[in-house]
């Protein structure tokens, strides 16, 4: 499938005990009869080789090494529902970002490592329409979180992100609105709080 018909759905990536964190993902379904296509012709390439192979010596390594190649190769072009063609992310949990390979064939929810934490969130995507994402909140990991609302770029689209708790969503015109005015709440209140003033 050429990258013509490339899906750009809303993405998230999340983690038990954590908010989700924002993500961005280019994605082309990859439809059954190709995957099948794909499957079959791997399997008869290196299975096929299996009886030339027997003659190469040394002949175990060779025979093995095909015959597990070609059950490799027909699990992924079977189970890749997806390809992947650009992915940005966030953990949920140290704010570190996370990487996909690129041309990469997935099924969803996909599970990624962080390399940093060596936690394993999932990548969820959701396929709505783009007007579904206006009304998403813009909440912290917790209540009490004291962070800031920062604008971090994940593959060329902005996200406003905590620089704490790593909470986070897209950055449209509602999500910097809200986030601008808590961030003006906030220099507030630490400034009352070093002068020592009440809060009425």
């Amino acid at each position: 499938m050429s990258q013509s018909h490339t899906q750009v759905p809303s993405a998230r990536v999340t983690l038990r005990a954590y908010r989700p964190s924002p993500a961005h993902i280019e994605l082309s379904y990859q439809p059954l009869p190709g995957r099948l296509l794909r499957t079959l012709l791997s399997l008869t390439l290196f299975w096929g080789a299996i009886p030339l192979l027997m003659w190469v010596p040394p002949h175990y390594p060779w025979v093995l090494g095909s015959f597990v190649t070609g059950l490799y190769l027909a699990h992924r072009f079977w189970t890749g529902r997806f390809r992947v063609y650009s992915f940005a992310g966030i953990c949920p949990r140290c704010g570190h970002p996370i990487s996909l390979g690129v041309d990469h064939a997935i099924s969803l929810p996909h599970t990624l490592t962080c390399y940093h934490c060596h936690f394993e969130p999932r990548l969820e995507v959701h396929f709505d329409p783009p007007e579904a994402d206006l009304g998403e909140p813009l909440e912290h990991q917790s209540g009490e979180c004291p962070g800031m609302w920062e604008v971090r770029w994940l593959a060329d689209e902005p996200f406003v992100i905590c620089n704490l708790c790593f909470g986070g969503a897209p950055a449209t015109q509602q999500t910097r609105a809200m986030a601008n005015a808590e961030n003006e709440r906030a220099i507030v209140l630490s400034r009352l709080t070093r002068e020592g003033r009440p809060l009425l």
